[in-house]
């Protein structure tokens, strides 16, 4: 039995460290281990490290392992809901992003590390109050590639989001089934990049109609 089978089978209970790129850590048979969150899907999911060194890399996190709960303080980050100001504040913080690891953009956003469901998406758990998800997608050429929230029930309306960002754009459908949307540019002074903003919306939106799903894109000049 390898080292890395014998900790990998092993039912570690670890801790959370709060740090969004090495979230968890344990001691085993005076050892410290700690687990890195890496830039997904350019490279593994997980690094095991031991002692300070790199044992292994992990695709999926080992079923065996008890993976801690989320501290108080990262709920707190979570328990606000998605406003226009929030989404305004995510927004200009994407046109400066520069890293590629998507712990290191989540903490950006003010929220835990991300983590990765069976078909390799990654999702914030919990999700801010009143959506059913809010999800990442990186590309593993150019890291953020957007982030994605969807709401229980459409929330904010496009009046709501044209008083926050400025006159909204109607963007063409590509299907007669696609969804509506409008979309947002927002740029900031001397950023790397832009963000554009869309919401989605189920029917035609006029300015009272409700937003079902945002979605904030990175771009480049």
């Amino acid at each position: 039995m390898t080292d890395l089978t014998a900790l990998t089978d092993r039912p570690i209970a670890w801790e959370h460290s709060g740090d969004g790129e090495f979230p968890y850590h344990a001691e085993i048979d005076g050892r410290t281990l700690t687990v890195r969150v890496n830039d997904f899907p350019a490279e593994p999911l997980y690094t095991l490290i031991v002692d300070g060194a790199e044992l292994a890399d992990l695709d999926d996190w080992p079923s065996t392992w008890r993976r801690p709960p989320i501290p108080n303080h990262l709920l707190d980050l979570i328990a606000r809901p998605v406003t226009t100001t929030l989404l305004w504040t995510w927004a200009r913080r994407i046109c400066g992003v520069t890293t590629e690891h998507a712990a290191e953009v989540a903490a950006l956003l003010g929220l835990p590390a991300p983590t990765q469901d069976e078909f390799g998406r990654l999702f914030v758990h919990p999700s801010p109050p009143g959506t059913a998800w809010l999800q990442l997608s990186m590309n593993d050429r150019a890291g953020l590639a957007s982030v994605e929230i969807r709401f229980t029930e459409p929330a904010l309306t496009r009046a709501d989001l044209d008083a926050c960002f400025g006159a909204s754009q109607n963007v063409p459908r590509v299907h007669w089934d696609s969804p509506y949307l409008t979309a947002h540019r927002v740029a900031v002074a001397d950023a790397p990049l832009t963000c554009t903003l869309f919401a989605k919306f189920h029917e035609d939106p006029h300015p009272e109609t409700r937003s079902f799903e945002i979605l904030l894109r990175r771009d480049h000049h």
